[in-house]
């Protein structure tokens, strides 16, 4: 399995909280059932890497997209992390474009798990606990325990949407925020050649995880 070409290990000085600046809706429709919790979502999500790690959703890359893109739709706001994701720019965006965008915000996420998750060698994942966080927000700390003793610590945070716990950031080794390093790249390539130049960078992404 190769680890972590996205989730590198950074020194970040005075990391930015993601949500410092973000106003999440409160709002909630109703829903018949409770909504599994924060923990619940996070070890589905887990399973099916592990799952597809050990070769259970097909020999190649494209079975293990298509399990794991299935798996975030439940467990992720992937709309809400596509427009976190560009910032000021979503408000420039069109209707057309902003649908574009989260679908290829969707298939970069699954693309990029179904790339670095691709072996089984007795690895796997332990829930530490959940704790409250901002805005609302649950944190679900988790560590990935390898045979070497490498192990990586992720944290999932969530939010309610539509009744439903979702995963709406990660962060590694409790330093590193995915929708942190994904918004200061996002931006700082439509700031410089505009938002087509970053379809073709993230769809090129896309590409080359499928090639590998």
């Amino acid at each position: 399995m190769r680890m972590f070409r996205v989730f590198n290990r950074p020194i970040l000085v005075g990391l930015l909280i993601l949500f410092g600046g973000v106003a999440a809706s409160a709002e909630e429709a109703p829903v018949a059932a409770e909504a599994s919790s924060p923990a619940e979502v996070v070890e589905s999500i887990h399973a099916t890497l592990i799952e597809c790690m050990k070769g259970a959703c097909g020999p190649d890359f494209q079975g293990r997209y298509g399990r794991i893109v299935a798996e975030l739709d439940e467990g992720f706001d992937l709309p809400f992390m596509a427009r976190i994701s560009v910032g000021r720019a979503w408000q420039s965006m069109s209707p057309a474009e902003r649908k574009e965008f989260v679908e290829l915000s969707r298939q970069y996420s699954a693309a990029n798990y179904a790339s670095n998750f691709d072996g089984y060698s007795n690895q796997h994942f332990e829930t530490l606990g959940e704790e409250p966080a901002a805005r609302g927000t649950i944190l679900v700390k988790t560590e990935f325990v390898q045979p070497t003793d490498d192990n990586v610590k992720f944290d999932y945070r969530l939010r309610k949407t539509n009744g439903r716990w979702r995963v709406i950031d990660v962060t590694l080794d409790g330093k590193v925020s995915e929708m942190t390093l994904r918004r200061a790249d996002y931006t700082s390539v439509i700031d410089r050649d505009g938002y087509p130049a970053l379809v073709e960078a993230v769809q090129k992404k896309i590409d080359n995880y499928a090639n590998e």
